[in-house]
């Protein structure tokens, strides 16, 4: 389960029931977070002590969550985490457009720079622009998220030769919309994971709002994402409370 934007019932706090799960490394249950460069030989860089608890690749506890790590843990049946798993996403997995009059070209012999550089000279006009496949054919899909559709549609058939499917999307998350997420969200997001003990250690771009991976979610980490705005947030803890 993902905490929506803006609700905190995901907190966990000292002595809160938890349930958590990963594979176990030297009596430390470790989360699914990719392994820095500067950590060195360290595999589990983010991890929490369950003491007696045998190495294992996937074990699920069950336990009151401290600083120092899980007591009283019970050995839970086996679930894996959802924690960094990405949501469901709304990209079509067959093209949105009808194929032309000859077909869509088998073949992954393409080239989007041209379309790109023109999509991002008009940024509010277009969303990232992505690629699905049908058959053997890989097509490019524009979505147009303000303005005239046939237009674009036109101007970007006069640069590219390769298969392309151009779509109205209106009201859709621009190219212009991600870079001020970024630019603000982002780099607010980011100084909090500059701090290794904040236990942030992903940052996603998903559907007009950042997705955060952490360890859990404390409260005064909450409050500093209630500071930066919840809106723009998917918070996505490892460390949950239990439920009943």
């Amino acid at each position: 389960m993902i905490v929506p934007a803006g609700r905190a019932e995901l907190i966990v706090r000292d002595g809160d029931l938890v349930e958590v799960s990963g594979p176990v490394e030297d009596a430390e249950l470790c989360a699914p977070a990719p392994i820095p460069a500067s950590i060195g030989g360290d595999t589990c860089p983010y991890g929490i002590p369950v003491p007696g608890i045998r190495p294992t690749n996937a074990a699920t506890l069950r336990g009151r969550w401290h600083p120092i790590g899980l007591s009283d843990i019970q050995r839970m049946p086996y679930k894996p985490t959802s924690a960094g798993a990405p949501g469901d996403s709304d990209l079509p997995d067959t093209p949105p457009c009808p194929a032309p009059a000859g077909g869509w070209r088998d073949g992954e012999d393409w080239n989007d720079d041209q379309v790109r550089d023109y999509l991002h000279a008009h940024a509010d006009q277009f969303a990232e622009p992505f690629a699905t496949h049908l058959g053997n054919a890989r097509i490019l899909v524009v979505e147009v998220v303000s303005g005239d559709v046939d237009q674009a549609r036109a101007a970007l058939t006069a640069i590219y030769t390769d298969n392309l499917c151009v779509v109205a999307a209106p009201g859709g998350h621009s190219i212009a919309a991600e870079a001020r997420l970024q630019a603000t969200t982002g780099e607010a997001v980011g100084a909090l994971m500059d701090d290794l003990a904040s236990g942030i250690y992903g940052i996603t771009s998903e559907d007009g709002k950042l997705r955060v991976n952490m360890v859990q979610l404390t409260q005064p980490l909450y409050d500093k994402f209630a500071a930066i705005g919840l809106d723009h947030l998917i918070l996505d803890p490892w460390i949950r409370p239990a439920g009943p």
